[in-house]
């Protein structure tokens, strides 16, 4: 176990992403900063219950091409507010349309594993 927490240390506190779901809370004045690893062939989201009307301003970094998309689940059809395949950052603002989890998802298609930086943030009020 030892062995493993020095590994993480090591990596910099990347998460490995392998198909992997994390939630994150967002409330007004935070900001949630992440770096994932991405495996090849594997997706990465960052989820977060917001409310109606409540702005998440967001931007990634990645060490290579990504698909990248926001969604969120209206029964068991999927909306996406934003959609972009083949990038490797981009930086948006997306405001709530009800009370609902969304999730900003990258997936990588590549044969290596991309580093990604992301930061989510609640500007409030």
């Amino acid at each position: 176990m030892r062995n493993l927490i020095v590994a993480i240390a090591c990596l910099g506190m990347a998460i490995p992403a392998v198909a992997e779901v994390i939630e994150v809370k967002l409330g007004p004045g935070s900001t949630v900063e992440k770096r994932l690893i991405l495996q090849p062939g594997k997706f990465a989201e960052l989820c977060a219950d917001l409310k109606s009307g409540q702005a998440v301003a967001w931007r990634f970094n990645a060490a290579a091409s990504t698909d990248f998309n926001i969604h969120y689940h209206v029964g068991k059809q999927v909306e996406y507010p934003e959609r972009r395949e083949g990038v490797s950052n981009a930086s948006g603002r997306l405001v709530a349309g009800s009370d609902q989890g969304y999730c900003w998802m990258w997936t990588n298609r590549s044969a290596v594993p991309i580093a990604l930086d992301v930061a989510l943030s609640d500007p409030g009020g």
